[in-house]
């Protein structure tokens, strides 16, 4: 009987993204038998039965106080916690079942105030005596760690994995047939935004930088919240939804425009990089660190309204700019489950 790997994540997104697909890459080693613990809702999902195909056996909660109870009854040799909002009560669970705990930090963190610095403390005060690895995607959350007292040695920085065999640069006819399917023109200029959450993501920078371009190019909206739809209104914006696989997406743009307050090495922008395209983003430090060595990603404070609307102008005339083999290389979801397969077999033989 395989030792359990149980993925603890409070994920709530109908399109799934990255983080699904990374799963999936794990389920395919034989080594563990790889379990996911997330909300009730998501049982109807199309990525839940794109995972249950791929191997993964799917639990579920409720409450926080489900999670517990539901961690000890899955029996894992190893808790793996992502996101924030289920972390404490999957380590409380996985203390009880007398698992190896790990947590992963996906997301970038908003400035504390004096409230919730003192909520972090104790939260980390707590986190340090249990939880053996904590997982960073980019060293910006590193330093975050850090600073709220998490010893250096626990701190792993595990930059998000993406599958470089589904995204890769289109050919001219995938490229011709994806445009089509959202009834754009040969000629027209193309950007993507992903806009979930308007004051997180940027949109209203990002209407503003528009607003400042010559010739306004029609925009891809991604999973937008309604402020977002509100704020990026136009003729030539196309609303595409929640998408369970954007690399059509990715092959029918000419850039993609991420103009964030908050952020961390997303999903996105990696596999928008690695379909070869070019990308403007704001020069925040888990960005600019691991991609200061992408020629196709811009970084552009989108606080100054022309530099930004300057490199949006510039990425959308660029040829496709495929990622270097280095940098594909380090961005490899295969090297991604190679490093937590070994951690997980390390913690589980110790």
């Amino acid at each position: 009987m395989k030792p359990i790997v149980l993925h603890v994540a409070a994920f709530r997104n109908a399109a799934g993204g990255g983080f699904t697909s990374a799963l999936a890459s794990l389920a395919r080693r034989d080594e563990f038998e790889t379990v996911l613990l997330c909300p009730h809702e998501c049982a109807g999902y199309a990525w839940a039965h794109t995972l249950r195909e791929c191997g993964v056996r799917l639990v579920h909660a409720g409450t926080q106080f489900d999670v517990a109870a539901a961690v000890v009854r899955t029996a894992p040799a190893v808790v793996h916690a992502h996101f924030m909002a289920w972390m404490l009560p999957a380590t409380l669970g996985a203390a009880a079942a007398r698992a190896r705990t790990a947590w992963h930090l996906h997301s970038g963190v908003t400035q504390a105030n004096s409230a919730r610095d003192s909520a972090r403390r104790l939260k980390y005060a707590s986190a340090k005596r249990l939880v053996e690895r904590f997982f960073c995607v980019s060293p910006d959350l590193v330093r975050y760690l850090q600073r709220y007292g998490v010893p250096a040695a626990r701190i792993t920085e595990l930059p998000n994995g993406i599958d470089l065999r589904h995204f890769r640069p289109p050919s001219l006819r995938e490229r011709a047939a994806a445009r089509l399917r959202y009834g754009l023109a040969p000629h027209d200029r193309v950007l993507v935004f992903f806009g979930r959450d308007a004051a997180v993501k940027g949109a209203d920078h990002l209407a503003s930088a528009i607003g400042l371009l010559k010739h306004r190019p029609s925009l891809l909206l991604v999973a937008p919240s309604e402020e977002s739809r509100r704020l990026l209104r136009d003729p030539r914006t196309i609303d595409a939804g929640s998408v369970l696989d954007i690399r059509q997406l990715l092959w029918a743009a000419d850039a993609l425009a991420l103009p964030s307050r908050v952020e961390t090495v997303t999903y996105a922008l990696l596999e928008a990089r690695a379909c070869g395209l070019p990308a403007v983003a704001s020069p925040l430090p888990g960005i600019a660190g691991a991609l200061s060595d992408d020629g196709g990603t811009l970084l552009a404070d989108p606080e100054n309204t022309a530099a930004f609307a300057a490199a949006l102008d510039l990425a959308l005339r660029r040829e496709n700019t495929p990622l270097t083999p280095a940098v594909a290389e380090r961005l490899s979801v295969d090297a991604w489950a190679d490093r937590l397969v070994s951690w997980y077999a390390q913690r589980i033989a110790a």
